[in-house]
């Protein structure tokens, strides 16, 4: 149940950064288009593209730490017996969660402050610019306290230092193998 409600939030995640890539596509390039073209344009635009590309690298930024897509630096790790691998990882995760904790202290200090403040031409408050240090706040607090618990419970050494290209490489051949099924070679 926990494992597909987590597959559900991603897909949701994902489909949010998909909606603000393609808003701020629209909105960047209609933009262009009325100034050039028509000598107008939309009044929104940029300061709804800002808004959507701040909330878009963070989102970003919660699911690469799901997929664990982030670059890492790993040389040290893959030498450590599994003990050690799981102390570094616990140690880490632990640093990163008082960082996500700064993250939620300060995003929640700074919506506070400028809800009061508005954008100009959006009239909406500068609350929703700082609110998204709560959302990632929160986001990569549960990622990162996913990963620690996946490594305390691993058996498999292998898997804490396997990442998503990894997991991409390791299904090739069974995706490549669903694909020319019935397929005449």
């Amino acid at each position: 149940m926990a494992h597909r409600f987590g597959r559900a939030c991603v897909r949701a995640l994902e489909i949010v950064i998909v909606a603000c890539l393609a808003l701020m596509a629209v909105l960047v390039f209609g933009n262009v288009v009325l100034r050039y073209a028509f000598d107008s344009g939309i009044a929104v635009s940029e300061e709804l593209s800002r808004l959507l590309f701040v909330w878009l690298i963070f989102l970003g930024a919660i699911l690469a730490s799901v997929q664990r897509a982030h670059i890492g630096f790993d040389a040290l790790v893959e030498r450590l017996p599994l003990a050690g691998r799981k102390l570094l990882v616990v140690l880490t995760g632990g640093l990163m969660l008082w960082a996500c904790g700064m993250f939620l202290v300060g995003g929640w200090t700074q919506m506070q402050i400028n809800l009061g403040n508005s954008y100009p031409v959006l009239g909406i408050s500068y609350g929703w610019l700082y609110g998204v240090a709560i959302v990632f706040g929160g986001g990569m607090a549960l990622a990162i306290a996913n990963n620690i618990w996946q490594t305390l419970r691993s058996a498999d050494s292998s898997a804490l230092t396997k990442d998503l290209g990894d997991r991409i490489l390791e299904k090739m051949p069974e995706v490549a193998s669903d694909v020319n099924k019935g397929e005449p070679r």
